[in-house]
């Protein structure tokens, strides 16, 4: 077991990490799916409103993949669906049923796994609509199941800010990810890894699995940072991608035959009343979640984390690949003379306030910028918080000269906009170089 030991990086100091405890929690009224969160997903209605569903029945699939479905998280009836423009689906809302109903499909044993055909099993998770938890590098989008991966990765940990954690939340589930680990091997002619924080003991039991304690600042958790530690991606290369929290449902998929839904979610912020973890499922409502623990003022909710999360109303639903609702005050204030404070409450990357002289003090920090929109900066900053081997700076500029043989030399297929997120977050000329990530991503796919 080896240890990798992260030095780029940054563990922004905002206040709210949830406390360890599980709340009691209510049966969300209503669940909701976002056809629009799966990049380069073009979805095909398959029910009607006022139609009843089971949990894992069919909801949309995908033209372009039309074996790839979605399936609800919730059994119920069909009580909105929103169209957008050009007849884009844009959301399913689902009033759930007091018991829940399952759709059923077939389990399997250890046994019958070891031997299990690839393509079966395959098959049995695209069926289920659990296939969308696997995810793929380069692109980061729903992984291709007529491919077969160099490499699998499992990532058991989190550096985000105030993010959900695994070793809490996921404690106890150590055989569900062995199984699933069982599962991920049938998969793939190469390695599957696990990355840990290290001195874990929530996942100390792992088999199965090539295992890889990380440590360091955000973001040694990040998958990207894996997978350029341990199986670089060149071009033509493959890997796949699977968060601890999303193995644990499809093991469990795979041992009872029905898609389960169930999820731990941390409650954070410092625009919370009170952090704490909940049992609620995917795609719950908002409200259900945050109902009691919104601070005085007007708040940001965030489906996910400060990063990379996305903001949503109280009547808006957690995200496909959600475990945590961040709660943000908005910073609708303006600081009269601010430049000439000596900055005891004002965090800084680059410690040029007093702040910074305070070991361990965190901030209430709001959704104000601090700033303005500038020329881009050659300050070297980027460099200081990018795990992965490339010059960022670099491939930023060619990102947005979309030039596609420098990106490709300057490692494109190896990043994703998340490992840019911190980037975004230090840079004095607010640019948000996590969307230009993104479009030199889309623009490498396009042109193959």
């Amino acid at each position: 077991m080896a240890l990798h030991r992260i030095k780029q990086g940054y563990t922004i100091p905002i206040k709210g990490e949830a406390e360890k405890k599980l709340a009691p929690s209510k049966a969300p009224a209503f669940v909701g799916m976002y056809p629009t969160s799966f990049p380069g997903v073009k979805p095909k209605l398959l029910v009607e409103e006022n139609a009843q569903v089971k949990i894992g029945t069919p909801l949309f699939l995908d033209k372009n993949r039309p074996d790839l479905q979605f399936t609800s998280p919730a059994s119920g009836r069909i009580s909105a669906i929103t169209i957008g423009p050009r007849r884009s689906l844009q959301e399913i809302i689902i009033a759930c049923d007091a018991e829940p109903q399952h759709e059923t499909f077939k389990s399997w044993t250890e046994t019958s796994l070891k031997t299990a055909n690839a393509q079966e099993l395959k098959e049995e998770m695209l069926k289920a609509g659990v296939w969308p938890f696997i995810r793929q590098r380069p692109y980061n989008k729903i992984a291709k199941a007529d491919q077969t991966p160099k490499s699998i990765f499992v990532n058991c940990m989190e550096t985000s800010p105030v993010a959900n954690n695994p070793e809490f939340s996921l404690e106890g589930t150590t055989e569900d990810l062995n199984f699933g680990i069982l599962a991920l091997s049938r998969l793939t002619s190469g390695k599957v890894f696990a990355a840990t924080h290290a001195n874990t003991k929530t996942f100390a039991g792992l088999k199965g699995a090539e295992v890889h304690q990380f440590e360091g600042p955000h973001p040694a958790g990040l998958v990207g940072t894996h997978i350029s530690r341990l199986d670089p991606i060149n071009r033509g290369d493959v890997v796949w991608t699977v968060h601890a929290r999303d193995l644990v449902l499809i093991s469990r998929f795979l041992r009872t035959g029905k898609v389960h839904t169930e999820r731990t979610v941390a409650i954070t912020g410092p625009g919370a009343s009170k952090t704490h973890y909940v049992k609620s499922q995917m795609g719950a409502q908002v409200a259900s979640l945050v109902d009691d623990c919104l601070g005085a003022g007007e708040q940001r909710l965030i489906s996910g984390n400060v990063l990379t999360g996305s903001k949503v109303s109280s009547q808006g639903f957690l995200g496909f690949y959600d475990d945590v609702i961040t709660i943000v005050p908005e910073g609708t204030e303006r600081h009269f003379l601010g430049w000439m404070s000596p900055g005891i409450n004002v965090p800084s990357f680059t410690r040029t306030v007093l702040s910074s002289f305070i070991p361990g003090k965190k901030f209430a920090m709001t959704s104000n910028l601090n700033g303005g929109v500038r020329a881009i900066i050659q300050s070297g900053m980027w460099e200081q918080v990018v795990a992965i081997d490339v010059c960022p700076e670099f491939l930023i500029k060619a990102a947005i000269t979309q030039n596609i043989e420098e990106m490709e030399k300057l490692g494109i297929y190896e990043v994703d906009p998340e490992d840019f997120a911190l980037c975004s977050y230090v840079c004095p000329s607010k640019t948000e170089v996590t969307s230009i990530i993104q479009q030199g991503l889309d623009l490498m796919e396009k042109e193959g």
